[in-house]
């Protein structure tokens, strides 16, 4: 069997551009696409870094406030204990010297 010439399947130059024009409009189309969602999760990346470290920030100050208020407690307390020390001791003072006065050594 011949083939005949005349129908073979013979793309024009105009088909042939269009085509390559179209391939190239979706390369291209894919390559934006691809470069707006890495731009995208670039910037939910930074935010999300930014938030962090924001949370960071913000339980580092907590962690400090609660440190200062216990400090600050355990100062208090310090302080309380030692003045209720020095007036057992001048109690104990005031006492030693009452009873040294009222007992008889002439016996």
């Amino acid at each position: 069997m011949a083939i005949n010439v005349t129908s073979a399947n013979r793309t024009d130059p105009v088909q042939l551009n269009l085509r390559e024009t179209n391939a190239a409009r979706a390369a291209e189309r894919s390559t934006q696409r691809s470069e707006t969602q890495r731009t995208e999760q670039t910037k939910r990346d930074d935010q999300d870094a930014a938030a962090l470290k924001q949370r960071v920030k913000e339980n580092q100050a907590t962690q400090r406030q609660s440190a200062q208020a216990n400090d600050d407690a355990a100062a208090a307390e310090r302080r309380a204990t030692q003045q209720a020390d020095q007036k057992a001791d001048s109690e104990r003072r005031q006492q030693q010297k009452t009873l040294g006065g009222t007992i008889d050594t002439t016996a």
